[in-house]
């Protein structure tokens, strides 16, 4: 099994071509800004590593994180109105149909905050990424807050999206250490 407290940043990298070319498996963290990517991350590894703030948008590059040399976590730029408010369309889509493409990529995880409907980005990114042939690992995020109504009512809308297979984030032990487990199995 995969240590992630023996974990370090590497490298941030404004397009894949500047990423790691050392052949080591990645798994793509990815959603909406301000979704909790950064705090999963944090908590996946057990120490402050990625930096997590309240305002969306702030991540611009894609974040190599090494894990137990066999395996990167790569933090994303958020999607949606508020993630790439000050990143232009443009350049967040050429970012994720170039690192798509990386053969090192072998697992997305795309982080979602289903307490509300999805919107149409949402959908829209949802199908891109499906289109990809990458595996997709769903995580749903801040069940924390939510009692479990509206946690069945998530999942309800995850498998709106097409997204059978839905791992929970209370960021506690339990879900912590399923999501490791469903993650190192993508590593070497």
């Amino acid at each position: 099994m995969i240590d992630f407290k023996k974990a370090r940043f590497v490298v941030s990298a404004p397009s894949p071509s500047l990423a790691p070319k050392d052949g080591i498996p990645a798994v793509l963290m990815i959603g909406r800004s301000n979704v909790g990517k950064s705090t999963l991350l944090n908590a996946l590894m057990g120490q402050k590593i990625a930096f997590a703030s309240k305002k969306a948008g702030k991540t611009k590059l894609l974040n190599y994180f090494l894990v137990d040399d066999s395996l990167y976590l790569v933090d994303a730029p958020g999607y949606g109105s508020t993630g790439y408010a000050t990143m232009s369309t443009i350049h967040f889509a050429t970012m994720m149909e170039d690192y798509v493409k990386v053969p090192s990529l072998k697992a997305i995880c795309l982080l979602l905050d289903l307490r509300r409907d999805p919107g149409e980005d949402d959908k829209r990114f949802v199908s891109y990424l499906q289109n990809t042939g990458k595996p997709i690992i769903a995580i749903l995020t801040k069940v924390d807050q939510m009692n479990q109504s509206e946690l069945h009512k998530a999942e309800a809308r995850a498998k709106e999206l097409g997204l059978d297979r839905v791992l929970k984030s209370d960021l506690k032990g339990k879900s912590v250490d399923k999501i490791r487990t469903v993650i190192a199995s993508y590593g070497k």
